[in-house]
């Protein structure tokens, strides 16, 4: 028997059909100021634009490299504990993700400004006020990310394949490394690529951290700031259309690789 659809059935639907107009139409802005402007676009303006971006690229590739070597074996070492100490470990790694973006950047400025040991790495490395000190704000935004993503990972593969391996003669160092890493490669880029997009979309941290200082610390989410507050409502549009491509590059590789790792061998 047919069942015919009501009206009622239909509302999910509708919903979802407004949601996606209204979400398009809010995307579509930038471009809409650009066609009003004629496209007319200050040549002087872009080079600080372009600055803003290749620093984000940068700080957020290197961000993503120590989140993702620290991350793996935290990661790999809380999928064997259970219960109480676990449950501590992921409670202070977690904390960043509780805290605003601009308190954990707070915490680390205090760290590196008024800690002994943190203003002795502070005036040997020169973290504070500069791009370092971007890097170590997204490291904080991101890591927690990693460490729960990778966590959820590792335990739901079968305590099997590391019997098999102990038994062959492998550490557990080198059946993560050899086995497991190699085993999942697929998820872990996947969860590579969401810590990317996380601390490429850092503010408040790297604000606090790195000072904010125009041409040496403004990342893109800060330039686009500073842009919104003092500058021009075009190259604000250009800004945004910049960073929705992005966004756009990002979302297509994880469901490439989603896609990839859900594929079976």
């Amino acid at each position: 028997m047919k069942v015919v659809p009501t009206i009622s059935d239909e509302i999910p639907k509708y919903i979802t059909v407004l949601v996606v107009a209204i979400l398009v139409f809010v995307f579509m802005s930038p471009i809409v100021v650009l066609w009003e402007r004629n496209f007319n676009i200050e040549i002087s303006s872009l080079s600080l634009l372009l600055e803003s971006f290749v620093l984000s690229i940068i700080t957020s590739f290197l961000s993503s490299l120590l989140i993702f070597v620290f991350s793996i074996p935290v990661a790999f070492y809380l999928a064997t504990l259970r219960c109480l100490p676990r449950k501590i470990i992921e409670t202070v790694v977690m904390i960043p993700v509780i805290l605003s973006p601009s308190a954990t950047g707070s915490l680390i400025l205090l760290f590196f400004a008024r800690n002994p040991v943190g203003s002795i790495l502070n005036r040997v490395l020169g973290i504070l006020n500069d791009p370092k000190g971007i890097i170590i704000a997204q490291f904080a935004i991101g890591y927690p990310i990693a460490v729960l993503f990778y966590t959820a990972l590792f335990s739901s593969i079968p305590r099997v394949y590391e019997e098999v391996a102990l038994e062959a003669g492998l550490s557990r160092l080198e059946y993560l490394y050899r086995v497991l890493l190699p085993m999942t490669k697929g998820q872990v880029l996947l969860g590579l690529i969401l810590v990317y997009a996380r601390v490429f979309a850092d503010f408040g941290a790297s604000l606090v951290v790195g000072g904010g200082i125009r041409g040496k610390t403004w990342t893109l989410p800060i330039y686009i700031y500073m842009t919104t507050q003092y500058g021009d409502i075009t190259i604000l549009s250009l800004t945004l259309i910049l960073y929705l491509l992005v966004t756009l590059a990002l979302l297509y590789a994880l469901h490439t690789v989603r896609e990839i790792a859900s594929s079976p061998v």
